[in-house]
């Protein structure tokens, strides 16, 4: 993994975009919700979970390479615990978000919407330095870096809308997300040409128009019995 100096420090470039994408998803985030009530535990939430995902994926190695990382403690320094504590640490951070909302059922839908919104304004922001940073990337960080970032303006912009509208931003994600990875001549594919990452994007979209559809038919019965 490639390292940044930052003056007499060392930073791996892997942690130092995480670091620079959380920053900018807060950022957004709490411009976005200034003034409203549920500023400070939207904030809270969401500070909270990035730093339990990120304290697990840096030192799950400690489970899943014990040995390792007995024999060697200044590994915890330089590694990480890869995919698997990537998975981990997401899991994690989901179990906390969701004992909070346990409190706060009423704030479940303004939880999504803000988390959609960081997400988006810090993935913009983690392809943006990667389009710039790793040349190798070239086109497949910019394609992405566009995506997220119209995304997150139309979540900005749609903020106060309907939880459908931000549906319809997830649909568009997903065909995206679909999409992009065609124009990635090293990708691996598994059916038809698609990849994985490919075919769990497609039946997410897949998922997304199906509960759109049920969800209109619910609202035109509703509207038929009136």
């Amino acid at each position: 993994m490639s390292t940044i100096a930052l003056g007499p420090l060392m930073i791996r470039a892997d942690i130092l975009v995480f670091l620079i994408s959380a920053v900018m998803g807060f950022l957004v985030l709490k411009v976005r919700l200034r003034g409203r009530e549920e500023s400070g535990w939207m904030l809270d939430t969401y500070v909270n979970a990035l730093i339990i995902g990120f304290v697990v994926w840096k030192f799950s190695m400690i489970l899943f390479d014990p040995i390792r990382t007995i024999q060697h403690p200044s590994s915890l320094l330089y590694f990480t615990g890869g995919d698997q504590g990537i998975w981990l640490g997401t899991a994690l951070a989901l179990a906390y978000v969701g004992v909070r909302l346990n409190k706060k059922r009423s704030l479940v839908v303004p939880l999504m919407k803000a988390a959609m919104l960081s997400y988006l304004a810090g993935a913009f922001t983690r392809h943006v330095f990667l389009w710039f940073w790793d040349e190798s990337l070239g086109k497949m960080a910019l394609m992405y870096a566009l995506l997220h970032g119209v995304l997150a303006i139309w979540a900005w912009i749609k903020y106060d809308s309907s939880i459908r509208i931000f549906g319809s931003i997830a649909l568009w994600y997903s065909i995206g997300s679909v999409l992009i990875p065609f124009f990635d001549e090293g990708r691996i594919t598994v059916v038809a040409g698609f990849n994985s990452v490919q075919i769990a994007f497609g039946v997410l979209a897949l998922g997304i128009l199906i509960l759109d559809m049920f969800f209109t038919k619910q609202q035109n019965k509703s509207a038929d019995h009136q």
